[in-house]
């Protein structure tokens, strides 16, 4: 597949008019974890959703990415040994040979194995964008993303979180979405609080990826970062669905 181009899925080839999608209810706990009723998210205009092949390659670049592909063989001409012939090439009755480097041979060379190599291929920053979208919308209209009010950020405490995140009915892996705004002494407190519990991440809304949205079966977001992605979405006016 080196040096081939992808057929990759943008999403807007069919020319389909974009659609506007139905608002939808989104839990809202507050800052202690209790049921304090919805907020409501609306979606802006978004074309071919949910665009599941593009996801799909969105994801698989990412897990590329994370791969170290330093995976290696040893071919013939880089094994240590002499290149003296084993024995005669007639007379013994042996089948001929020409060196212990061979495939063929035990502790020989090994024929086309793995080299080191990167697994990441080509995605737009346009694709990798409209990847990241559609996952977050299809957590929105799922059921599968709640708002809690505020987070404890003054000091880390992974009881405390444990306790709200209980209190909300998380007890499944989830994604933590905190505001791009947030200081990085609050957002590392917020980290150190999570990182002892099970299958929890922590990102920004600037951060978020698809990979990370659906790996993931809960999105967790504060009701800033909850504003923060109601407003990116609120510029995704009819007529410009991406």
């Amino acid at each position: 597949m080196d040096g081939m181009e992808r057929a990759v899925s943008t999403g807007l080839e069919n020319n389909k008019e974009p659609q506007v999608l139905e608002a939808v209810e989104v839990p809202h706990h507050g800052a202690d974890g209790n049921h304090q009723g919805s907020k409501t998210f609306t979606p802006g205009a978004v074309s071919n959703y949910p665009n599941i092949p593009l996801m799909k390659e969105a994801v698989r670049r990412y897990q590329g990415r994370l791969r170290r592909g330093t995976a290696s063989t040893k071919s013939r001409g880089e094994i240590n040994g002499s290149p003296r012939k084993p024995w005669r090439q007639k007379g013994t009755g042996r089948a001929r040979s020409g060196s212990k480097k061979s495939p063929i041979w035990r502790g020989g060379g090994v024929v086309f194995g793995p080299r080191p190599r990167s697994y990441d291929y080509g995605l737009s920053r346009k694709q990798r964008r409209l990847a990241t979208r559609h996952a977050l919308l299809s957590k929105m209209i799922d059921g599968e993303a709640l708002i809690i009010d505020s987070l404890p950020v003054d000091k880390p405490s992974t009881a405390e979180f444990r306790k709200r995140f209980e209190a909300a009915g998380l007890n499944r892996s989830y994604l933590v979405c905190l505001p791009t705004a947030m200081s990085v002494e609050d957002r590392r407190n917020v980290w150190l609080s999570c990182r002892n519990l099970e299958s929890v991440e922590v990102m920004p809304v600037s951060d978020l990826n698809a990979l990370s949205l659906l790996r993931c079966n809960n999105l967790v977001m504060t009701a800033d970062a909850f504003d923060e992605i109601q407003g990116i979405e609120a510029q995704h006016v009819a007529g410009e669905g991406n």
